[in-house]
């Protein structure tokens, strides 16, 4: 029987069903940005809906622990494709 997927493998299971979307509506004529910002949204909104549920809303605070988590994992999103594209850690 086979291990489960860890909780990195699912994660990027998931992006690569988000980019999925994602090309899909870009491909059907949408603009990039729109589609970009259509995702930043929706995932706003579910980290609101995480956070407040469906009647609440982010205060300040909430958001910039929203914005330093989106901050964290862009971080650690970058450093793996330089790792990928710049391994010899050329700029």
């Amino acid at each position: 029987m086979a291990d489960a997927p860890s909780r990195d493998e699912q994660i990027l299971g998931m992006i690569d069903q988000f980019v999925e979307v994602a090309n899909r509506l870009k491909d059907e004529g949408n603009n990039t940005d729109l589609v970009n910002a259509a995702f930043m949204l929706a995932s706003g909104t579910y980290a609101t809906y995480l956070a407040a549920g469906n009647e609440g809303y982010l205060k300040e605070d909430g958001i910039r622990k929203v914005a330093k988590a989106y901050q964290h994992n862009l971080e650690l999103l970058q450093g793996l494709k330089k790792a990928q594209y710049n391994p010899d850690g050329k700029n």
